[in-house]
């Protein structure tokens, strides 16, 4: 089952990572895509503000804007006229290698259910972040590209719901101090 990664094991992770692997595990959470569009995405796609794209799985285009994490993050990568993820002559890398060094890093890594959270669940944190900043369904199916509730109940589970019942509540509790007021 593919989860979101805890604090530890995403602090261990960032703090072991090579640094392709690092870009990887920054291009999941910053943008929310999954590991197999990631590895495809292009500079030529990248702009100061955002990245316009169409999704591998659905091809649905999306402009995603970037997080200010991310867009540090990648000021320090060396551009080319391809692929963002590359090999150290920069050319393009499979899935698979990618795959394979994300599975790597993780076996180093001293947390004993490190290799239980998969590149996939990367895509679970950046959607429950977005619930947690007070995104609303719209708002996240905008940027992960989710077609439908029923996957973002999936990937954001119990906070979703929470975040969603807090601002319920929260708009509850203005509209009767405003009918207590009046």
């Amino acid at each position: 089952m593919r989860r979101p990664w805890p604090d530890d094991v995403r602090a261990e992770f960032e703090a072991l990572a090579s640094k392709r692997a690092r870009l990887v595990y920054e291009l999941c959470v910053g943008t929310g895509q999954r590991i197999g569009d990631v590895v495809k995405m292009k500079w030529e796609h990248f702009s100061d503000e955002g990245f316009d794209f169409t999704q591998g799985k659905t091809d649905k285009p999306l402009w995603i804007p970037l997080t200010d994490r991310l867009k540090t993050h990648l000021e320090g990568i060396a551009r080319t006229d391809g692929t963002v993820v590359t090999d150290a002559k920069g050319r393009s890398v499979s899935y698979r290698i990618v795959a394979e060094e994300m599975r790597a890093i993780k076996k180093k890594m001293k947390h004993e259910k490190a290799s239980y959270y998969k590149t996939h669940g990367l895509r679970k944190n950046a959607t429950i972040e977005l619930y947690l900043a007070g995104c609303d369904d719209e708002m996240v199916k905008a940027v992960t590209g989710h077609s439908g509730v029923e996957m973002l109940k999936k990937y954001g589970g119990p906070i979703r719901q929470r975040e969603l019942a807090k601002r319920a509540q929260e708009a509850r509790k203005q509209m009767e101090r405003s009918k207590s007021e009046t």
